[in-house]
């Protein structure tokens, strides 16, 4: 009795042991540890994937670009339901992209088509919320309001809140720089009190703002690089086109600590992941073993990132060590 007693002890402590060493702002090191990979070239599970997120099981939803479809993993990372299709229909896409978990629903967007298709968790199709532009990143706070990040919109600088029937409820001009096209490029995260983190695509900026998106700060990792650019013609006109990222993705831990991917201005481009805690201030950086184009953290603190270029999922345990 006394012996079960004394294991199950050891695997409470190992367990919550990395969730408390979080408190620490002092963090020193990050280690990774694979806990999971999907996909291979001995499997047709994965052809391209694009976007990611998970659920509170820990089943893992993907956007798969080559075949047109979303799939579900539980978390052994074995295929539970695929559904999609190429095509302009309710629940089929062309250039299926970004995918985001909410109270047992699912959001995704599409690259060639407009609105944000919602499907539940078992991958049924139930709804289309109109939205005429194109959507670089989104993130779903309540059914009232749904920040969407958006390149193509009236005004530079802005972030647009939409409800479920896609009106408009706020948007915010707090964001200042030039006006430029290419700085409306940005990722996004929000914490449980609401606080906006966003980082710009091609220029070394990070910024964090309140709920009523009142700036709180504004920091730079890389010296205030910007991305290198070269002359390119548009439909708005003729722009300097970016041909580098200075920052691909934000993602939270279950602590506040900012995760940030870096761009080709890293010293390992895609690799680089540089940790903030939630005043802004650098704590540490640690390098993927492959190159990815995003990051996402799920609410037990597991890493995900890219591996054979896109054809392999790679779920990492995060072990940290502060002082």
């Amino acid at each position: 009795m006394r012996q079960g007693k004394f294991l199950l002890l050891i695997l409470l402590i190992v367990t919550i042991l990395p969730f408390l060493s979080l408190r620490g702002e002092e963090l020193k090191i990050i280690s990774l540890k694979e806990a999971l990979s999907i996909g291979s070239l001995d499997d047709d599970d994965l052809y391209m994937w694009v976007g990611v997120t998970s659920d509170s099981k820990g089943n893992i939803y993907l956007t798969d670009a080559m075949d047109c479809s979303i799939k579900k993993f539980n978390d052994r990372g074995h295929l539970v339901k695929k559904a999609g299709r190429k095509g302009q229909g309710p629940g089929e896409f062309l250039a299926v992209r970004l995918i985001k978990y909410f109270n047992g629903l699912l959001y995704v967007t599409d690259q060639k088509r407009p609105g944000i298709q919602v499907f539940d968790e078992d991958l049924n199709y139930q709804q289309l919320i109109p939205f005429s532009k194109q959507i670089w990143d989104l993130k779903i706070l309540s059914e009232k309001k749904i920040f969407i990040s958006t390149p193509f919109i009236a005004s530079p600088e802005k972030i647009m809140v939409i409800d479920f029937e896609g009106n408009s409820k706020m948007d915010t001009s707090s964001f200042d720089g030039v006006q430029d096209f290419w700085l409306n490029f940005r990722k996004f995260e929000v914490d449980n009190q609401g606080n906006l983190y966003v980082v710009f695509t091609f220029e070394d900026r990070i910024e964090k703002f309140n709920q009523n998106l009142e700036k709180i700060w504004s920091k730079s990792l890389l010296g205030k690089r910007k991305a290198k650019r070269k002359k390119a013609e548009f439909i708005f006109g003729p722009s300097q086109l970016p041909t580098e990222t200075v920052y691909k993705d934000i993602a939270l831990d279950s602590s506040g600590h900012l995760f940030i991917l870096g761009g080709n201005t890293s010293t390992d481009p895609g690799q680089d992941v540089y940790v903030l805690d939630k005043d802004g201030n650098y704590l540490l950086n640690f390098i993927l073993p492959e190159s990815s184009h995003c990051i996402h953290l799920d609410n037990r603190n597991f890493l995900y990132s890219r591996a054979e270029q896109g054809m392999t999922l790679k779920k990492y345990r995060l072990e940290y060590i502060s002082e």
